[in-house]
């Protein structure tokens, strides 16, 4: 290995010599000198920094690795790893506690301007709204942006829905199923309905000692003992089919696909 001397370009079998040639001021290059044109050589090189990371603009791969392609001449390949969670341990601490509580609070609201609606029809549209309210938090838990780390649901084709799920089998092992809406819906709902019963009840340790001014958690008690009942199966089911058909499929950036980076 060889050393060279960024100023004057000497090179230098050892780094001690390296650094003797620095300490000792031997070094004849007249920038070594000039601490103004260090800066600017230092300036220079973060605004090269700056423009390559501009060029990075295109991102494809696989579930567990993005590739990253500059489009310009001088083409830069990077390889981003990118460990995705499979669904029973996705990582949705980023979620913050307001996001429960608007759910709470609209839940509350249109529960009590139900009310006047006979039976048959205040039930369609309670589970409608639960559904709608269920399905912009799974959003936010599984085709986030922010968080792909969390995409463990893609679409591999549209028609007919077919997608492709990270999951655990029994030994632990992450696998990747390839499953129709119907059964993708059937695999994930128990995993989803267990993160939402944990954000729901880290939302109500909070809360209940009423200690938070933001929220009266006195005041919402009973929707919050109804939302306990409708958080099941049947409805995250509903709501999880929901983000699959209308959020997912209409992804492009949630799309499988398997695009090999030229060597």
């Amino acid at each position: 290995m060889s050393f060279i001397c960024n100023f004057c370009n000497n090179t230098f079998s050892q780094k001690f010599n390296l650094q003797r040639h620095l300490a000792d001021k031997k070094c004849k290059s007249i920038v070594s000198c000039d601490i103004i044109k260090i800066h600017d050589i230092i300036d220079e090189q973060k605004k090269e920094i700056e423009r390559l990371k501009q060029q990075i603009i295109t991102i494809t791969g696989d579930n567990n690795s993005l590739y990253v392609n500059s489009n310009n001449t001088n083409n830069i390949h990077m390889k981003v790893e990118i460990n995705i969670n499979p669904i029973s341990k996705l990582d949705i601490q980023y979620i913050e506690y307001v996001k429960m509580q608007t759910l709470i609070e609209k839940y509350d609201q249109d529960r009590v301007n139900l009310e006047y609606y006979k039976d048959g029809t205040k039930e369609k549209f309670t589970g409608d709204k639960v559904n709608l309210l269920l399905s912009d938090y799974i959003k936010d838990m599984i085709c986030n942006n922010e968080h792909p780390e969390n995409h463990s649901v893609k679409y591999v084709k549209k028609n007919p829905p077919t997608y492709n799920s990270i999951v655990e089998d029994t030994d632990g092992n992450t696998v990747s199923v390839i499953k129709g809406l119907k059964d993708t819906c059937e695999l994930l709902s128990d995993p989803i309905l267990d993160k939402l019963k944990i954000k729901l009840k880290e939302f109500i340790s909070k809360y209940k000692r009423d200690t938070e001014p933001e929220f009266d958690y006195t005041l919402y008690e009973n929707a919050i003992k109804e939302l306990k009942k409708e958080l099941n199966k049947k409805n995250v089911k509903k709501a999880l089919s929901s983000v699959l058909k209308n959020d997912i499929l209409n992804n492009i950036e949630l799309k499988l696909s398997i695009i090999p980076v030229s060597k």
